[in-house]
């Protein structure tokens, strides 16, 4: 009988062993698992500079993310003007971030690159890209977060001729809002 429970009982043991150092495992993976952030915003640029370009927002982006970063990373998007054929591709480094360990209602959105524009059929120009903005999160879940981004955005251009036009161009300043969620 003896012999029964010293079996049972290192059975046991040994199981709660092997779940624990599964476990143990698991959570070194899922740390490491956890400090990967990605998401997409979409939204809309209002032209304040008076160049007719407000744009029609989607951004992508990925990087890391711990208890006071947000999200430290690399994103890309897309804007498309309303109103002309203007379109931007702006590449960027993207800083999110409370400034504090504890949950919080806002963050600060920082983003600065490069973009690629398509201003007409014939002419393009790149330039710095540079976004500054205060995000407010909606809901939050320990696998995401969606919030909406109030955000002033400029753009490094010059004015240009296209097909015997002279078209003045001051850079680009817009104010943007953007929802998004990141997981």
């Amino acid at each position: 009988m003896k012999h029964y429970i010293i079996t049972i009982a290192i059975t046991l043991l040994t199981s709660l062993h092997i779940m624990a150092a599964g476990k143990s495992d698991e959570a070194q993976a899922s740390s490491k698992i956890n400090h990967f952030t990605w998401g997409a915003d979409i939204g809309s640029t209002i032209d304040i500079s008076g160049n007719d370009m407000s744009t029609i927002d989607i951004d992508a982006f990925f990087g890391y993310k711990n208890k006071f970063i947000r999200t430290v990373g690399l994103g890309a998007g897309i804007k498309s003007a309303i109103g002309n054929s203007y379109t931007s591709i702006p590449v960027y480094a993207i800083l999110r971030t409370n400034f504090s360990n504890t949950p919080s209602l806002c963050f600060l959105d920082l983003r600065a690159g490069y973009a690629f524009n398509t201003l007409t059929d014939d002419v393009t120009q790149d330039s710095f890209f540079g976004a500054v903005g205060v995000g407010f999160n909606l809901y939050s879940t320990q696998e995401f977060k969606s919030h909406i981004i109030l955000a002033y955005t400029f753009m490094n251009m010059d004015s240009f001729y296209a097909g015997g036009i002279y078209n003045d161009i001051n850079n680009f300043s817009g104010m943007s809002v953007r929802i998004g969620i990141n997981f």
